[in-house]
């Protein structure tokens, strides 16, 4: 759980990484979330195999979740692994990572549970979905291609990490409980809440709300489960792998380099494809934190006792 949350921050994806860590905290005080729990193996039929976290860290099942996903790929060449009962799902382009490393191209879709629907159906204004991410990794020749967005016009970690850095959102992301366009990412979280738009925004979150709602079929209704069953507290992964035929690694790369190959509009930013910040990113040495996370965090190694390294 460390290495995720740590891996995350250094890649400079703050929304997943130490900003979470309070809230873990949290959750497991409030007996929300298990930090002993192991997920496990529920049952599997062919290719398909239902996992479910046992209410544990959402990261521990993630990696659980893909791993198994590989080794039923790998044994019928197609693999749909259901898990449920997670706690916060963290970063999935990490799980879908770990499955493209193995050769199996990977498609990722994670659902939340009603009291997280804060994302507005397109036109609509109040919350009736979770931030609802995908996630997608292609085994490459050198390392894999990595895509992990939210289908809402900003991940809620980011919203919450501007909030933390007292700065504004850009227009078409967030609304207030009337459905009038703000930049406070504050009203996010008042009482009553605002809502996120669809990715798209206002004008074209209609590509974000159909993304939002091929999730929710994928990780909800897949699992069983209701999309506005109010006794639902926990998260969802699908998780599809296929097993790669042999040479698609290189033409993973050959394309890669054909994508790369368009002029760049301004000279000074090259042409990338998906996982190449991160990558970058990864070799860095040390990770930022935000003040209130950092404050928050030094109160909870106050109260349990553990040392922190040096600011």
């Amino acid at each position: 759980m460390a290495h995720h949350l740590v891996d995350n921050s250094r890649l400079g994806i703050h929304s997943h990484g130490l900003i979470r860590v309070p809230q873990y905290i949290a959750e497991i005080r409030e007996g929300e979330l298990d930090p002993r729990a192991r997920p496990t193996l529920e049952r599997a039929q062919g290719a398909v195999v239902w996992i479910t976290g046992n209410n544990g860290f959402g990261a521990v099942g993630g990696t659980f979740a893909a791993r198994q996903a590989i080794t039923t790929a790998r044994k019928h060449g197609i693999a749909l692994v259901l898990a449920t009962h997670l706690a916060h799902t963290g970063r999935l382009g990490a799980y879908a990572e770990l499955i493209a490393a193995s050769g199996c191209i990977a498609t990722i879709y994670g659902s939340g549970p009603p009291r997280g629907h804060m994302v507005a159906p397109f036109g609509g204004i109040d919350g009736r979905l979770s931030t609802n991410p995908i996630a997608y990794a292609l085994p490459n020749k050198q390392t894999p291609v990595v895509a992990d967005f939210s289908t809402s016009a900003l991940p809620e970690g980011k919203v919450r990490s501007a909030r933390n850095l007292g700065q504004r959102l850009p227009a078409g992301v967030l609304q207030d409980p009337e459905g009038n366009p703000v930049d406070d990412p504050a009203v996010l979280y008042a009482t009553p809440r605002g809502t996120l738009l669809p990715l798209g925004g206002p004008d074209f979150g209609h590509k974000g709300y159909a993304l939002a709602i091929l999730v929710e079929a994928m990780g909800t209704l897949l699992a069983g489960q209701e999309i506005n069953d109010q006794e639902r507290e926990d998260f969802n992964l699908a998780i599809v792998a296929i097993a790669a035929p042999r040479g698609f690694g290189p033409a993973t790369q050959r394309m890669m380099t054909y994508l790369k190959s368009s002029r760049p509009r301004d000279p000074k930013r090259p042409v990338i494809v998906p996982g190449e910040p991160e990558r970058i990113a990864r070799e860095n040495a040390f990770v930022d934190v935000d003040p209130p996370t950092w404050t928050a965090m030094k109160q909870i190694a106050s109260e349990l006792g553990v040392d922190l390294p040096p600011e």
